[in-house]
């Protein structure tokens, strides 16, 4: 494998379950997913933190899980067969956190700016009596909602459109680009759940859960609410926010 320009580069796919930590972005307390995995890693191969340049697609929030977040990271040396570093990581890494593959990457790859799209799933436990075993998973609604109303919602989001009303402000965040594209967002009935897909190019800091959450959840008027558009923003936030059946 040709080395990138700091060594030889290698990219993870990572899956866990985060209700213990406090997102993947690193800091030593309260614990990171990203804290853990360095960890690992400088045990594994014997390097230190500023050496291996450990890099994820994209940051989560406390509590969020993750099925197959892409990082990668680099080393000085390069590795005839990844099974003996896979099998020590996840020795290593605590039972809710688990490398599912790692791989070489050519030295241009790069987690995050090589990301094509990012989809996020967001749960409701749909009934008068959460079920226990969906409490770090799914949010608990005992009000019925319209899952038909939060389809015609959602289709407002879909296609390029400027999200700068549904972005955070983060001071350590560089200019972005407001303007993304939405692929899909979906509202798929499991039963008592109700999941909601959304796809994309992108987002901006915490797009996605401003577009779904707020303080509370209401139950959904059967009166759809068309939305209208504002100067250089995507939506009637207010509008579409009671239309989905959420409310700031």
């Amino acid at each position: 494998m040709k080395p990138a320009v700091n060594g030889y580069k290698w990219r993870l796919v990572i899956s866990y379950e985060g209700t213990k930590y406090a997102g993947w972005q690193y800091q030593v307390s309260p614990p990171t997913v990203q804290c853990f995995l360095e960890k690992a890693l400088n045990c594994a191969t014997k390097l230190e933190r500023k050496d291996l340049c450990l890099v994820g697609a994209g940051r989560t929030d406390a509590g969020v899980h993750a099925l197959g977040q892409v990082a990668h990271f680099v080393t000085p040396f390069n590795y005839g067969s990844l099974d003996g570093i896979h099998a020590a990581l996840n020795g290593i890494l605590p039972d809710d956190i688990r490398v599912r593959e790692i791989s070489p990457a050519v030295p241009e790859f790069h987690a995050r700016f090589s990301a094509e799209g990012k989809t996020y799933h967001y749960k409701i436990y749909n009934d008068a009596v959460m079920d226990p075993m969906q409490r770090h998973f799914a949010y608990h609604s005992a009000c019925k909602l319209n899952a038909d109303v939060m389809r015609e919602a959602a289709k407002h989001f879909v296609g390029i459109h400027n999200f700068s009303a549904f972005a955070n402000t983060s001071n350590s965040d560089r200019v972005r680009n407001p303007v993304k594209s939405i692929f899909r967002f979906d509202v798929v009935e499991m039963g008592a759940l109700l999941q909601l897909e959304v796809e994309g190019s992108g987002f901006l800091y915490r797009q996605v859960r401003n577009m779904l959450e707020g303080k509370h959840f209401l139950l959904i008027s059967f009166q759809v609410c068309w939305h209208r558009k504002i100067e250089g923003s995507l939506l009637n936030m207010s509008c579409l926010l009671h239309l989905t059946g959420f409310v700031l």
